[in-house]
């Protein structure tokens, strides 16, 4: 069984204290440690894989992905190849340099396919290395070089080659459809749009329309951002509140739950509430929180009149407009006759 050894500096990171929430340290901390990662932080993790592992939806998933990688930008992901590559893991997962290092980091530089990555990590851990105190990161940098400029050279020469290529081609080519060109243009590797679940990348389903999907990504991102993590057994019921009630209502409910700090359970009481009452749309939802506030006020407003028989004391006090609240019998008798009421 394969050991990781992470430096315990993680947890007193600036980063990671000002800005992680417990969902974003156990994620950081999964890609530290998970099975497939290496010392170097760049290895093939599929999305599908990640789920599986942490117990999230796919959907979690690429929201914490894209999270870590435009929000905190210490992680870039390629879809294309499924790989990531962690920016700041030297730092936390080697603790000691030599010969066996070296050649375990030669190892795994030569097995990462997307060298942008190789570069990404590079570029990102310079100023760490500037200053760090530790004689083998001199080494961790000396042998990204050498594997960057390797790369770069066998780049060069490959494009040379097909240069050469190209040439001939072109001198036995009238002419190209213009489509052709088009279709080797490279994709963005960081399109998190572009993962299919049911392999290791999204996109659309064929019975799921583009604004339904892009609805879906859009209430993801509002109940993590107000209440935690989606774990997977709530994923299909926020499927079947937003085909039934649609992101408008949704939203109001939710916003309705935060002002009373409430579950997104709350969400859903109120939202069924509105079926209840036909109420489909957010203008006929504000329209009951209207009529509601206002009877709320009438009712706040009204005070209990207070009914007694105009022959007793209490109802010849009443309607000479005393208020016999917390009067006794004996009191409201003598009331009665020094303001000369016993005989009306």
């Amino acid at each position: 069984m394969s050991k990781r050894i992470i430096e315990t500096s993680f947890w007193t990171d600036e980063k990671v204290i000002d800005n992680y929430s417990p969902e974003d340290k156990y994620f950081m901390l999964y890609l530290l440690t998970n099975p497939k990662t290496t010392a170097i932080g760049i290895y093939p993790l599929p999305i599908k894989i990640i789920a599986f592992d942490i117990g999230y939806s796919k959907e979690s998933v690429l929201t914490l992905i894209e999270r870590f990688d435009k929000t905190y930008k210490n992680i870039v992901y390629d879809a294309k190849t499924q790989e990531i590559a962690v920016l700041n893991s030297l730092k936390y997962t080697i603790s000691k340099g030599g010969k066996p290092v070296e050649d375990m980091i030669n190892r795994e530089l030569n097995a990462v396919k997307n060298s942008d990555l190789i570069e990404s990590v590079y570029k990102n851990m310079l100023d760490w290395w500037s200053i760090s105190d530790r004689k083998f990161d001199e080494l961790i940098k000396s042998s990204f070089e050498k594997e960057i400029s390797k790369r770069k050279e066998a780049k060069e020469k490959n494009a040379n080659t097909n240069v050469n290529a190209d040439a001939n081609a072109n001198a036995n080519t009238d002419s190209v459809d213009d489509s052709y060109h088009d279709s080797l243009k490279p994709h963005n590797s960081n399109n998190y749009s572009t993962f299919n679940y049911s392999n290791e990348s999204y996109s659309e389903s064929p019975n799921e329309s583009s604004n339904e999907k892009t609805d879906f990504q859009n209430l993801i991102k509002l109940y993590q951002a107000n209440f935690g993590i989606v774990k997977p057994i709530l994923y299909d019921d926020l499927k079947a509140d937003l085909k039934d009630y649609g992101l408008e209502l949704i939203i109001e409910a939710i916003k309705r739950a935060v002002k009373r700090q409430r579950e997104y359970g709350y969400a859903q009481g109120i939202l069924k509430s509105w079926n209840n009452k036909g109420i489909k749309t957010l203008d006929q939802a504000k329209a009951e929180e209207v009529s509601f506030q206002n009877n709320q006020n009438k009712f706040q407003q009204q005070k209990p009149v207070k009914k007694a028989p105009e022959w007793t004391d209490e109802g010849r006090l009443i309607k000479a407009g005393v208020d016999t609240t917390g009067l006794t019998q004996n009191e409201m008798y003598k009331l009665v006759g020094e303001m000369g009421l016993r005989n009306e």
